[in-house]
């Protein structure tokens, strides 16, 4: 047997466990489903059928995801401030968030830590804000609606950072996302009121931050593990990206002068060089205030029709001259 083929034999046995794993833990979640648990039996339950620690925290992270809701009516009343500290505060109180099944992200970070806890898992919750689709760059003093509440617990002595609120997603791969995310990917949309959680070798100011691209999970969930690079030269803007084996997406650039209307830049000519690609356009073509947004699109064809699987809004980021 060859290193080659030894190296990717080893690598398929060791994806197929973790999978097989997560989807036994994923199977005692369904369980306790019919089991009317409180708090602590639950705590029992998992215990009792896992020893593993990163299992046990995979466990709650699951069990979180699938049966506690995001309290948009809370929510609403926050925006409107229509609800005190204090009752906000009662309402994101673990136990409350388990007895009724809803918090916000304040109360889903709460009862994650509560029962990493109760397995003898350090953990925090960590404050700050977060950009998303609709914002894009944070101003401390007046975003407000923008906080967030995320963990990080403490592994195999090393700190590694979660986001069961953002972990509830419908879609499998962006859940599966938010589980021991990559700092260096976390720091895209999160931003910690106290930087030593961004877990960096060189934390971000909040400068940076803003000015570096907003981009979601789906990016890497199709196989990408870097952010694309906007380069230039005295002429040109170069958009550029890895290059993927086998890759069936198509990778698509807009531009706006105001950050409301985008239209597809004209007279791109793509290079396809060192496996990279890279989109040059002219700098004539962009104002000194520029805001760009990628899509991603792949055609598949089953023989009689062709289906088409598109995400727009991907990426989102803006430059000034």
């Amino acid at each position: 047997m060859n290193k080659k083929f030894f190296t990717t034999f080893f690598l398929l046995i060791f994806v197929n466990y973790g999978f097989s794993q997560n989807e036994k833990i994923k199977s005692l979640v369904e369980k306790t489903n019919d089991l009317n648990l409180d708090i602590n039996g639950l705590t029992d339950y998992a215990k009792m059928h896992i020893n593993d620690k990163n299992e046990l925290a995979k466990f709650f992270y699951y069990w979180i995801g699938s049966n506690i809701e995001y309290d948009n009516e809370l929510f609403e009343k926050i925006l409107a401030k229509t609800i005190t500290i204090q009752e906000f505060l009662e309402k994101q109180n673990e136990y409350d968030v388990y007895k009724n099944r809803k918090g916000v992200c304040a109360g889903y970070a709460n009862l994650f830590k509560w029962f990493m806890n109760e397995i003898d898992i350090e953990a925090v919750v960590i404050s700050g804000h977060i950009r998303d689709e609709i914002n894009h760059y944070i101003e401390l003093e007046t975003d407000d609606d923008f906080r967030h509440a995320w963990n990080a617990i403490k592994l195999n002595d090393k700190w590694i950072l979660v986001d069961t609120t953002w972990g509830t997603s419908e879609e499998k791969e962006t859940s599966e996302f938010y589980f021991n995310i990559k700092p260096e990917l976390l720091i895209i949309t999160h931003y910690p009121e106290d930087i030593k959680w961004q877990l960096l070798k060189e934390p971000l100011t909040l400068e940076e931050f803003n000015n570096s691209p907003f981009v979601k999970p789906i990016w890497f969930m199709i196989g990408f593990t870097e952010v694309p690079k906007l380069m230039f030269d005295e002429d040109f803007y170069y958009f550029t990206f890895q290059d993927l084996p086998n890759n069936k997406w198509s990778v698509g650039l807009k531009l706006s002068i105001d950050n409301l209307n985008f239209e597809p830049i004209n007279n791109i000519e793509v290079i396809e060089q060192d496996g990279r690609t890279y989109f040059r356009f002219g700098k004539d073509q962009v104002p000194k205030t520029a805001y760009f947004k990628v899509k991603v699109v792949k055609f598949e064809n089953d023989g009689d029709s062709i289906y088409t699987t598109e995400h727009e809004d991907v990426i989102n980021f803006r430059i000034y001259k």
